[in-house]
């Protein structure tokens, strides 16, 4: 069609919201127009057509590819979460989803801190043990932190609510006379004040709280929705390839992603990082291999299935643009699957633009060396 790859994708993006798609799923927000333009404005200025040609003057092929994508995090099945505060001053919060290297033991204590107001310290995370979970549905579709992470909110909630209640009865004032800052209530004009802490030291005993209300701060909270989020971004790789050997040598990568508030920035930085490599991985080495008279499974080891090695990869250039997101408290959207999401198409995009000139228009993945030289060969005639 003639078209520029980064115009073809402009002319399709959603540009009004909330956007109702046809299948019934309503997209509240997102960064799709302006992921997309501030890297092209980047690629307008980084001098690609240079390197183009000082490839070509080495017998290169240099290509560079763009994709957009977007990601649906996961609502139900529920979650549930608690927090419990305990004799020797520690507070467990207990949560149903389960870490398997996000650094849920960084991230959720980040809320709770935030919220009540108290050192990281104070937190214990409790995760995985059915002796002290009630319920709990594990991760799974990058739902782990508007899921319980929502839920961890409410149960927040519920205990400075009925804190507020107490330390108004306790310091005497009325409850809207009281103020909750840095882990203290105070009472508004006046010296009175008690300690997060020291109010559910005494929220244990019966004779310090209001009539009816019973013994303790601990809360209970189960987040149920069926609400995704929408994780977007857009990326860009340049590849070089070798026309005698058709290997690919990935040169650079680059990333402009919107995943909503962030709790803690590293930790989804990490999270793209390790997802864009795997989708490298499925580009350019991962071929799973059977035998084709038996079916036995010939790349059944590391020996025969390629993983990316770290000489593989480029350092990854990844931007996290902030847009929150209203469906959730926390305006958080969940970031798990995004880079291998985004990472695969991006590649052979590349891939394809650098064989471009050679005739090439199409390449199934992974576009290992064999694969690319074939492919030269067969738009070659030869």
């Amino acid at each position: 069609m003639a078209l520029d790859p980064v115009v073809l994708r402009r002319r399709n993006l959603i540009s009004h919201f909330p956007y109702r798609s046809g299948l019934g799923v309503t997209i509240d927000c997102g960064r799709f127009a302006a992921n997309l333009d501030e890297m092209a404005q980047r690629l307008l200025e980084d001098g690609f057509a240079a390197r183009r040609r000082a490839a070509a003057a080495r017998g290169r092929l240099r290509g560079l590819g763009i994709a957009c994508f977007l990601e649906t995090s996961r609502g139900t099945p529920g979650e549930r979460a608690e927090i419990r505060f305990e004799p020797d001053r520690r507070v467990a919060l207990v949560l149903g989803t389960q870490s398997n290297g996000q650094g849920h033991e960084t991230s959720f204590p980040q809320i709770a801190s935030d919220m009540l107001g108290l050192p990281l310290a104070t937190f214990r995370f409790v995760q995985a043990d059915t002796s002290a979970v009630k319920s709990g549905n594990g991760h799974g579709g990058a739902r782990s932190m508007h899921m319980g992470g929502t839920a961890l909110y409410l149960a927040a909630q519920m205990a400075l609510s009925k804190a507020r209640a107490i330390a108004a009865h306790l310091l005497p004032a009325d409850a809207g006379e009281v103020s909750f800052n840095a882990g203290r209530f105070t009472v508004a004009g006046s010296e009175r004040g008690i300690d997060l802490l020291a109010l559910a030291d005494a929220a244990r005993d019966p004779a310090n709280l209001p009539d009816g209300m019973t013994p303790g701060l601990d809360a209970d909270a189960y987040n149920d929705s069926d609400v995704f989020t929408f994780p977007n971004g857009c990326h860009t790789a340049e590849v070089e390839i070798d026309p005698e050997t058709g290997a690919v040598t990935l040169e650079r990568y680059q990333a402009i992603d919107d995943y909503g508030r962030l709790i803690n920035p590293m930790l989804t930085a990490g999270q793209v990082q390790g997802g864009v490599a795997q989708g490298i991985g499925q580009a350019l080495f991962e071929h799973t291999v059977y035998e084709r008279q038996s079916g036995q499974l010939l790349s059944g080891s590391f020996t025969d299935y390629a993983l990316p090695r770290a000489d593989d990869l480029p350092p990854l250039d990844i931007t996290l643009a902030e847009l929150p997101t209203a469906v959730n408290p926390l305006g958080v959207k969940g970031a798990g699957q995004a880079g291998c999401m985004a990472a695969p198409q991006t590649i052979i995009n590349a891939v394809l633009d650098a064989l471009a000139p050679l005739g090439v228009e199409h390449i199934d993945m992974p576009a290992t060396p064999e694969r690319v030289w074939r492919a030269i060969q067969s738009a070659q005639g030869a």
